[in-house]
């Protein structure tokens, strides 16, 4: 695989497996390295697979309840700044679900 082909291409144009394959590289990094800025780009990724209407209704679901458990493991190691971008990324969500 080229990585400068995945970096070419927007994140608002990638499929769902490609955002689920990113989140779950994200998601082993924080298992390991106990990262938040890792936990905090899986939930990224998988809220926008949530929200996707070209993602399986299956998958959608899944990726909600991971942002769901991330979100709550993130309020109880998280920094201030990092708790204000997770909030930040809620609204985000939540007004993007309101669109649909």
């Amino acid at each position: 695989m080229n990585d400068t082909t995945s970096c070419s291409v927007p994140l608002t144009e990638q499929t769902p497996a490609r955002m689920v394959a990113g989140a779950l590289a994200h998601l082993a990094r924080h298992m390991e390295t106990g990262c938040q800025r890792s936990a905090y780009l899986a939930a990224m990724l998988l809220e926008r697979v949530a929200i996707d209407p070209d993602a399986d209704d299956h998958l959608r679901r899944h990726a909600r309840e991971l942002v769901e458990i991330l979100d709550r493991d993130g309020e109880h190691a998280s920094s201030p700044n990092e708790h204000a971008a997770t909030e930040q990324r809620q609204r985000t969500g939540a007004q993007a679900r309101a669109l649909l």
